[in-house]
């Protein structure tokens, strides 16, 4: 069997689809990909048994056969190659792969080993904006836990309610929640993404494209034109965060994110990342301090201010995230008379939330 093929044709679905391959197993055939070649179109599979992708591609050839081949070492040879033509030819399991004057010869892995790959059928289905889909990952992916003692805080939850998807992500100590209105969204319970299936929805969608998502009992998938990702749900029960999220915090600041942001830089120029800042508002004014072994650091900053004078102490990288991360210009600091979760939001945005826990010191 020999064709001959675009390098592109398999060089873009395999950029977006080899970091699934990568994860250690102790499945060999795991490293590797399928490529199913059809009449008319060319499929591509890969799986590590936990997160699953197919990419589609139209392609007008006459031949059907299906190759599994280590993915990382055929995309790298596909990179190195020039925009034009391949040809590959198969034979006594071997894949030879030649342009002009290079030549590459593969070893094939037995097909009937690869595990099967489907699309799964769902109880609930909807659309939504590639961009729009991806930035609401963006906005709390940072908080997610990586903490697996703590399994199900591994995971971005993800819900919807009246019109209104929801996502969340916390590891106990701080919490980010971003929520969109979607046309024809229908309700779904709660569902648990894993983190590493997060990052690989942002590799793969773009901007503009539209994302199809299905909700099944045990895995969601998300789907653009192209490509599609079947990820494993995490079981368990996720905190309730509409709990967490405090409601009756009056004293609050309002700071221009541009100072807040510069300030928390400047500071944390003295301590490590594990040491924490104090924060203390006081009568139109916030002042943010640290201090190590090395020194010493204060940065005054302006707000508008009128609740009782209060110190709180914070991981500094937590309250880098949490603002960095918000884009209005203006910041509002919500905190309680007594030690309990601070509340971090754009000024005017009820959409985007993020709550931290101060360190007890």
């Amino acid at each position: 069997m020999k064709i001959d093929i675009s390098r592109d044709l398999l060089l873009v679905p395999l950029t977006k689809q080899v970091s699934i391959t990568e994860r250690r197993s102790i499945m060999p055939i795991l490293s590797n990909v399928l490529i199913d070649l059809s009449k008319n179109r060319i499929n591509l599979y890969s799986t590590d048994l936990e997160l699953s992708a197919i990419s589609h591609v139209e392609y007008e050839g006459s031949v059907e056969k299906k190759l599994v081949i280590h993915g990382r070492k055929f995309l790298d040879i596909l990179k190195e190659m020039e925009p034009d033509a391949i040809s590959l030819e198969v034979k006594d399991n071997t894949l030879t792969l030649t342009q002009k004057q290079s030549e590459f010869v593969l070893g094939l892995q037995d097909s009937e080993e690869f595990p099967e790959v489907k699309e799964i059928a769902g109880i609930q289905e909807f659309s939504v904006d590639g961009g729009t889909f991806l930035e609401m990952l963006e906005k709390v992916q940072f908080a997610i836990s990586s903490d697996e003692t703590r399994y199900v805080l591994t995971g971005m939850y993800m819900l919807a309610s009246d019109g209104i998807l929801s996502v969340v992500g916390t590891d106990g100590f701080r919490m980010a929640l971003c929520r969109k209105s979607i046309d024809g969204l229908g309700d779904f319970k709660g569902v648990i993404i894993p983190k590493r299936s997060i990052g690989e929805i942002g590799r793969v969608v773009g901007e503009g494209e539209t994302v199809r998502i299905v909700m099944g009992e045990k895995h969601a998938q998300f789907g653009t034109g192209s490509v599609v990702l079947i990820s494993r749900l995490i079981e368990g029960g996720f905190p309730d965060y509409e709990n967490v999220i405090p409601k009756n915090n009056s004293n609050i600041a309002k700071v221009e994110k541009i100072r807040f942001l510069k300030g928390l830089r400047k500071v944390s120029t003295i301590i490590s990342k594990s040491e924490p800042i104090k924060i203390t508002l006081r009568k139109d004014q916030m002042v943010i301090e640290a201090e190590s072994e090395v020194g010493r650091a204060k940065e005054n900053i302006e707000a508008v201010y009128q609740g009782e004078e209060m110190s709180m102490n914070f991981n500094i990288r937590f309250v880098l995230e949490v603002v960095g991360h918000i884009d209005e210009k203006e910041i509002l600091v919500s905190a309680p008379s007594t030690y309990g979760a601070v509340l971090f939001a754009g000024d005017g945005n009820e959409t985007y939330k993020n709550i931290v826990m101060p360190i007890r010191v």
